[in-house]
C-alpha cells in the first residue's frame, strides 16, 4: 500500500514528510494554483523536500501534441521519475501511448468509469486515479468502480496500479482500500484524521496518568 500527499503546500509536504512514509506527493493545476506561485520553482522546492519520493504533475495542453511538449519541459526540469498526469480521454490516451513509448512516467487522471481506467492501462499508464467521491455525486458507487477496475486488473494482468483520489472523509479511503486501491492520495487534514481524535487521546491521557501515579515525572530513560 502506498500514500501520497495531495497538495503543493511547501511545509504542509515538509511536516507531514517528517510524520508519515510518504510515497510522494500529487498535484494538479487547482492544487499548485491555491499557492500563487511561480510554477517550476514551487514544484522544484518540493522535489527538494521528498528526493526520490514520487512527484505527480498534471499536464493542461488540448491536444497530443501539446501534452507531448509540457511532458518534456516538466520532465526536463524535474526529472524523467516525475509522473506526468493526463486526462483519460482520447487525446489523453493518444498522449498516453506516445509518452510510454519514450519512457516518461504517466498517471492517467480524471477516472470516473471504469472502462477509462482500463484503456489508460493498455495505453501504458503506470497509475490510474479514479475519482472517489465524484463518482459518488455522479450517483456512481465509487467502491464498486475502484473493486471492477482491480477485478480487470488482476483478470488480465495488468501491471497498472489504482491510485484512487478525492476523497470527502476517511471512510471513503478506507472504503477504496478495502476494494482493491493500491495506492490513495488525500489532504494532510484526512491522514490527521485518521489517527487523530477524542477516544486516542483519552487513551493516552489514561496511561500518562497511570504511569505518572507509579513513576512520577520520571521518563524511561531516566529509570
Amino acid at each position: 500500500m502506498e500514500i501520497l500527499l495531495d497538495t503543493a503546500h511547501v511545509e504542509t509536504i515538509r511536516k507531514y514528510s517528517s510524520i508519515y512514509n510518504l510515497t510522494g506527493v500529487t498535484t494538479n493545476p487547482t492544487i499548485l494554483a491555491r499557492e500563487k506561485a511561480e510554477f517550476f520553482p514551487l514544484l522544484q522546492e518540493i522535489r527538494g523536500i521528498i528526493g526520490d519520493g514520487q512527484l505527480h504533475v498534471q499536464v493542461t495542453g488540448n491536444t497530443c501534441e501539446e501534452m507531448m511538449k509540457e511532458a518534456e519541459a516538466v520532465t526536463d526540469r524535474l526529472g524523467k521519475e516525475t509522473y506526468i498526469k493526463v486526462p483519460a480521454n482520447e487525446e489523453g490516451l493518444k498522449t498516453m501511448k506516445a509518452l510510454k513509448s519514450r519512457g516518461f512516467l504517466v498517471t492517467a487522471t480524471a477516472i470516473y468509469m471504469p472502462q477509462q481506467a482500463m484503456l489508460a492501462s493498455v495505453a501504458g499508464a503506470d497509475y490510474v486515479a479514479p475519482y472517489f467521491n465524484r463518482m459518488n455525486n455522479m450517483n456512481v458507487d465509487g467502491r464498486q468502480a475502484v473493486q471492477d477496475i482491480a477485478t480487470l486488473f488482476r483478470h488480465f494482468g495488468r501491471r497498472t496500479k489504482i491510485l484512487a483520489a478525492s476523497f470527502h472523509n476517511t471512510y471513503q479511503i478506507m472504503e477504496a482500500l478495502m476494494a482493491g486501491a493500491d495506492t490513495v492520495t488525500a489532504s494532510a487534514d484526512m491522514f490527521t484524521t485518521m489517527v487523530e481524535n477524542p477516544s486516542v487521546d483519552g487513551a493516552i491521557a489514561d496511561f500518562r496518568r497511570d504511569w505518572t501515579d507509579t513513576y512520577g515525572d520520571r521518563r524511561i530513560y531516566e529509570l
